[in-house]
Parts: C-alpha cells; sequence; structure tokens
C-alpha cells in the first residue's frame, strides 16, 4: 500500500482537518459537479475528509507529486464513465503501481459488464446512481473499515520483515530448521556444530524475532526466504 509522508498539525485548521482524515479521507473522482459537490458536501457533514477530482488524470497528478497527508484510512469513490480516462481504466493504473486505497464505483449508465468487471478488479461496491445516502455512507464505512484490516496487515508485514531482517545467516538457517520440526541434536549434526551451540544460536533467534514457541516461529518462518 502506498504511504505518503505524513503532514504534520501547524494551524487549527489543520488541527480540524486531522481529525475528520483520522476518520476517513473520500477522494471523490466524479467529471459531474453537482455530483461532487453533492457527495462531498454530504461527507463532510458525516465527519470525514473529501477531496475533489474532475478527471481521473487529475487525480493520478495528484497522486504523483506524493504530497504528505494526515494519517487515517482512505478510499476512493470513483465515477465509471468520464472523458478521457474513465474509471475502470483508472483503476487497472492504480493496480499496476501496487494501489490497495478500496474503491467504490458509482455510475449511471454503465451495464453489468462494467460492474462485473470493477468488482473481478477488486473494487469493494458498486453504486447505481442516483443512490441514497445510507447506501452511500455504507459502502465508504465499509471501505474505510477495509483499508484499516489492510493497513494493519501491511504494518505487521513490515515488523515481521524487520525482525527477519535482524538474523545472522546461521540464525536464519536454525529457524528454518527449527521451524520444519528438528531437534536441536540434529541440527547439531546438520550444521557441524555443538548442540550447546546450536541452543545459544535458537535462543538468540528466538529472541529478535520475538516468538515464544515453535508455533509462533512456524508462522513467521513462512517469510523467511
Amino acid at each position: 500500500m502506498a504511504r505518503p509522508p505524513k503532514r504534520r498539525v501547524i494551524t487549527i485548521h489543520d488541527e480540524r482537518e486531522s481529525v475528520r482524515h483520522a476518520r476517513g479521507l473520500v477522494s471523490v473522482i466524479d467529471d459531474d459537479q453537482a455530483i461532487r459537490e453533492a457527495v462531498s458536501s454530504l461527507l463532510g457533514l458525516e465527519g470525514y475528509a473529501t477531496e475533489t477530482f474532475e478527471s481521473a488524470a487529475q487525480f493520478l497528478d495528484v497522486l504523483e507529486r506524493d504530497e504528505p497527508v494526515f494519517p487515517g484510512p482512505q478510499c476512493i469513490l470513483l465515477d465509471v464513465k468520464m472523458p478521457g480516462l474513465t474509471g475502470l481504466e483508472l483503476q487497472r493504473r492504480l493496480i499496476e503501481q501496487s494501489e490497495t486505497v478500496p474503491i467504490v464505483f458509482m455510475s449511471g449508465g454503465s451495464g453489468a459488464r462494467e460492474a462485473v468487471q470493477a468488482l473481478k478488479n477488486g473494487a469493494l461496491d458498486f453504486l447505481v446512481k442516483p443512490f441514497d445516502e445510507e447506501t452511500l455512507l455504507a459502502a465508504i464505512s465499509e471501505a474505510l473499515d477495509r483499508y484499516r484490516v489492510n493497513a494493519r496487515h501491511d504494518a505487521q508485514d513490515d515488523d515481521a520483515a524487520a525482525r527477519i531482517a535482524s538474523l545472522t545467516e546461521r540464525e536464519v538457517h536454525i529457524a528454518k530448521m527449527v521451524s520444519a520440526g528438528m531437534l536441536n541434536r540434529d541440527i547439531a549434526d546438520k550444521l557441524g556444530i555443538a548442540v550447546r551451540t546450536v541452543k545459544l544460536h535458537r535462543m538468540h533467534m528466538m529472541r529478535k524475532l520475538d516468538v515464544a514457541n515453535v508455533i509462533e516461529l512456524a508462522r513467521i518462518a513462512e517469510r523467511i526466504a
């Protein structure tokens, strides 16, 4: 998941915006100004932060600038049919860039084919215009919850990668063998070292990985190349 730099709170306005971002930032992309304004106003009343874009190209331009943002969950509310780059084409571009921010599509003139394609490519929902407020807010809430879950998983992956990177080459070998169920004496025979040395490496390895038993080790050892 892309992680732009964190924006600092400096002014009172920044503090208000940071509270809204903590609830959720919704990027509204639609070539219809009336839709952008109506949706942004509704989401603002619900306490969300919003940013609006009249085209997919404009959104990509901002994304590429990688400007600092306040911490918080994010999602994209994306129209399907727009001049230039369509919503489905933008979705494909984001997938190519490994962007995983949840997308909720909205459309007034698309058929089942577009809806199936959007959902197949990972969209969280597909709303048909005109949609009611409750439907929109439910979809946005679910998308932001999905972002939070993904963010937790990313943080866990980063933490596991950092712990694995702290191991020496010998500790990596021993971690793999211990997680495979090998006993200390078998590891010692295979590596040509004393059992006492294996126990020492094993103790250091378990401490660095912050695991208490072989079951916990096996879970993290799956990530070791």
